[in-house]
């Protein structure tokens, strides 16, 4: 059973704890403020669920001291820190995982032009935001962008377009001719999820799979690196349009 340190215990930290409870032995859980990477000599690899802005510092000091890290999406927001980040792991023989739901969400079906992602969802604190919705980037275009991935890796970008970004984000991105308009909003009483009209929630435990996958079975670090890149770079490349 691996050894695990928790970086992070929030909402979303707590809810990690539960699925990796259940795999793994959990010798330290850290706050993502006051924290110390001192006495970790017996930690096969620490979970990061801290706030995304805090990321990029809190995985260059783990893999300082040369251990592995999986981290919540994004990885970072900034491209350049994600290539420094890949290279010292691969200088220090460590890895970095980066949470990927997107393999585990069912099939979805592509259509030649019109696609359409749609997320709606109601938050008292998103209501009073003010700001550019830059972080439904990532917290909802990322997973989405992950669903396309091997559709569109290969593919030049011809056009990327915001239609909306002040209170909630709607935008189009055109690989040659094949357009998708992701449609976020968390002002809506109506919870929705779908891709083209059809839902995209589900019930299976895919979290727990995740962690089983990549921190037992050795699921292709490789792959996940080069998708957690792309990622990042084109949502990089929408940020700088909104």
């Amino acid at each position: 059973m691996l050894n695990i340190c928790l970086i992070g215990y929030g909402n979303w930290g707590k809810l990690l704890y539960k699925k990796l409870n259940r795999i793994s032995k959990i010798i330290k859980i850290l706050d993502s403020k006051n924290y110390s990477l001192k006495g970790l000599d017996k930690v096969d690899w620490i979970v990061v669920a801290t706030p995304n802005i805090t990321h990029y510092k809190i995985i260059k000091d783990c893999l300082k001291i040369k251990k592995n890290v999986f981290c919540e999406k994004p990885l970072v927001f900034k491209y350049s820190q994600a290539i420094e980040l890949y290279n010292l792991a691969e200088k220090n023989n460590s890895k970095i995982i980066v949470s990927d739901l997107s393999d585990y969400k069912r099939n979805i079906r592509i259509k030649k032009k019109e696609n359409l992602f749609k997320r709606f969802k109601n938050s008292r604190e998103d209501n009073k935001m003010k700001t550019k919705r830059y972080d439904l980037l990532y917290r909802f275009a990322y997973h989405d962008i992950g669903y396309l991935y091997k559709s569109i890796r290969r593919k030049k970008i011809s056009l990327i377009k915001i239609l909306s970004s002040k209170n909630f984000l709607k935008f189009i991105i055109k690989f040659g001719d094949q357009a998708f308009t992701f449609h976020y909003d968390t002002r809506k009483n109506k919870k929705t999820y779908i891709f083209n009209k059809k839902s995209l929630y589900q019930k299976k435990d895919i979290i727990k799979q995740m962690f089983i996958d990549y921190l037992y079975n050795k699921k292709s670090y490789k792959i996940n690196k080069k998708k957690s890149l792309y990622i990042i770079k084109l949502l990089e490349k929408i940020r700088n349009e909104i």
